[in-house]
This record gives C-alpha cells, sequence and structure tokens, in this order.
C-alpha cells in the first residue's frame, strides 16, 4: 500500500513556528503529529518564501529536513492553466505554483487557505 503524499505550504510552516513560540499545540503541529509517517515535501517555492521571511540559515534548515519538491516545465503549464481557469478570482502566483507541483506529484496539498478549494481537481488536507 502506497503512503499518501503531503506537499506542506508556508502557512502550514508560519503556524507551526508560532505554536513552538506560543508553546502550545495547535491545529498544525496536531496535523504534524498526525501525518508522522507520512511522505512530505516541501516545494522550492515554499523554502523561497520562507527566506523572505526569515533569512537564508533557517531556509537553508527547513530545507535539509525534508524532501525537496523541484519546478517542472509541466508544473508552469498547469500554474497557467490554474490561473486561466480562475480568472477574477486567482491565486496569488506562489499558490498557483504549489497548486500546480501537488497536483503534478499527486501530494495533498496541506494548507489552512481555503482559496485553493476553487482549484477543480487539487487535493487539498486542511489542517486548521
Amino acid at each position: 500500500m502506497q503512503k499518501e503524499l503531503f506537499l506542506l505550504d508556508n502557512t502550514f510552516f508560519s503556524d507551526y513556528e508560532s505554536e513552538i513560540v506560543a508553546r502550545r499545540i495547535g491545529p498544525a503541529r496536531s496535523f504534524a503529529r498526525r501525518i508522522g509517517a507520512c511522505d512530505t515535501v516541501v516545494s522550492v517555492v515554499t523554502i523561497a518564501e520562507y527566506y523572505e521571511r526569515f533569512g537564508r540559515e533557517r531556509a537553508a534548515l527547513l530545507a535539509s529536513e525534508y524532501s525537496i519538491l523541484g519546478l517542472h516545465l509541466a508544473d508552469a503549464f498547469k500554474c497557467g492553466e490554474i490561473q486561466t481557469r480562475l480568472a477574477s478570482k486567482r491565486l496569488g502566483e506562489n499558490d498557483a505554483w504549489l497548486a500546480a507541483q501537488a497536483m503534478r506529484a499527486g501530494a495533498k496539498l496541506v494548507t489552512r487557505d481555503r482559496r485553493f478549494n476553487d482549484v477543480r481537481g487539487l487535493d487539498v488536507e486542511f489542517y486548521g
């Protein structure tokens, strides 16, 4: 039996870090405990977002702790398709890339961002 694959988005890591700082078990940490044995990956897009927020060292540390999902030409086409379909309700650029990557990899996108509900064919796992 194949394990589920989860693509963790930036909101997940932001919430996870906030919960650690607050010394509490919230939705992100609870979710992480629940999927502990599952395969998880992080997008290069999320690494870039993390770098912007926390700097190079912390982004490199995050990248060392997970398998990294890179970008592929297929992601570019899927990203364009997603944004074209959504038209006036477009996702942010980084979110569209994450959705495209999750779809190509057959991964569930882990987020609390309900805008991903608008992406037809995307498997989303809401943690909060």
